[in-house]
């Protein structure tokens, strides 16, 4: 893939994040400037408490983990709470989308939502 394709591709996947953040009702959401190159860290800025890192890719690096993670160390608000949104390339653009965070991170937001304890 071209690099200005490859650009335009990620650009879909941080919009489509963008706008269903907003669609949930947690607020305002838009993509970073330059993509978490300046002040402001990850690929959406949002009121939520993750930097986020999206990755619209045919295949899974664990770099990307990487990635995500320095772009929250890096940041001034988040420095622990990263989330790498990620596009199943399997399917049509957009059908299946995750989030991959950290197993600490999964389990505290379990634990403050009074997830019930059998």
């Amino acid at each position: 893939m071209r690099p200005k394709s490859a650009q335009q591709k990620g650009k879909r996947l941080e919009k489509y994040v963008s706008k269903f953040i907003e669609e949930i009702g947690l607020g305002s959401a838009t993509r970073t400037p330059g993509s978490g190159s300046g002040y402001k860290k990850g690929d959406i800025f949002a009121n939520i408490p993750f930097v986020l890192e999206c990755k619209n890719e045919k295949q899974w690096h664990w770099e990307n983990i990487d990635q995500a993670i320095r772009e929250a160390q890096q940041s001034n608000y988040f420095k622990d709470k990263w989330a790498l949104i990620i596009r199943d390339p399997r399917y049509p653009e957009f059908e299946r989308v995750y989030a991959v965070i950290d197993l600490r991170q999964f389990l505290e937001l379990l634990k403050r939502n009074n997830f019930p304890s059998n």
